[in-house]
């Protein structure tokens, strides 16, 4: 998943937040299940774009729920941080695993440095 960009220019302290991670064409809105804003999804489910809907420049505190997904956000001073959380595991970053290391012996010996 790309970078989120975001978007978000108060006018009197308060304004409507995109977080946006794609810049292709967004289909339809669905509503957080929990707080107050939408989604947008591609077709393989994969979250494209959040908008919460009045958020407060100086200091506020959010969260958007859907059916795979969580995005967080925090704001305060005019400085917005956020949080994506995937609740399904293809969407999650993989783990790196480590490297196996081999107990055996060489077969030809290492040349001198």
């Amino acid at each position: 998943m790309k970078r989120g960009k975001v978007f978000f220019h108060p006018i009197d302290g308060t304004a409507a937040l995109t977080i946006s991670w794609a810049a292709g064409p967004k289909g339809d809105a669905i509503e957080a299940k929990k707080g107050s804003g939408v989604g947008f999804f591609s077709e393989k489910g994969e979250l494209l774009c959040v908008i919460f809907d009045e958020v407060h420049s100086e200091n506020d505190s959010q969260t958007l729920e859907f059916k795979n997904y969580s995005v967080s956000i925090s704001v305060k001073d005019n400085i917005v941080k956020f949080k994506l959380i995937s609740s399904n595991p293809s969407h999650q970053k993989r783990k790196r695993t480590p490297l196996k290391i081999s107990n055996k012996k060489r077969k030809t010996p290492r040349s001198p440095r």
